[in-house]
This record gives structure tokens, C-alpha cells and sequence, in this order.
């Protein structure tokens, strides 16, 4: 084997289910992040995303609100 083959050898026989649930996990995660990438930067929810544009900001002006008042 090569240095870079040996680096990026897993022995899957000795990983516990500790380290299972790590890599289910990853790719789990991996997975939607991609998926919600393609569905926020698709043109065509552009105006759907916009709405919420000042959803943070608009969120503590609530608050704020109900402190003063």
C-alpha cells in the first residue's frame, strides 16, 4: 500500500457501535445539509426566502416591545 492508501484505511470489523452511530450520524447530517443547501439557493424559492429576510431583526423588535411596555 501507499502512504495515502495506508492514511485512509478503516478496519470496519474493529469499529464499535460507538463509532457506527459517528459515521451514520456524519453522513446523516452531511446529507440534509446538502439538501438544504439546493433548496435554499434554488432561484425558485428566492421570494420565499427574501420573506424571511429580517426574521431575526424583526424578532427583537417584539421583544423590546413587550419590555418597554
Amino acid at each position: 500500500m501507499t502512504k495515502l492508501q495506508e492514511y485512509f484505511h478503516t478496519d470496519w470489523s474493529s469499529m464499535t457501535a460507538t463509532d457506527w452511530f459517528g459515521l451514520v450520524f456524519t453522513v446523516v447530517i452531511f446529507l440534509l445539509m446538502v439538501g438544504l443547501y439546493f433548496w435554499v439557493l434554488n432561484p425558485k424559492n428566492k421570494d420565499k426566502m427574501e420573506s424571511h429576510r429580517t426574521l431575526p431583526l424583526d424578532d427583537d423588535e417584539t421583544n423590546s416591545e413587550r419590555k418597554d411596555g
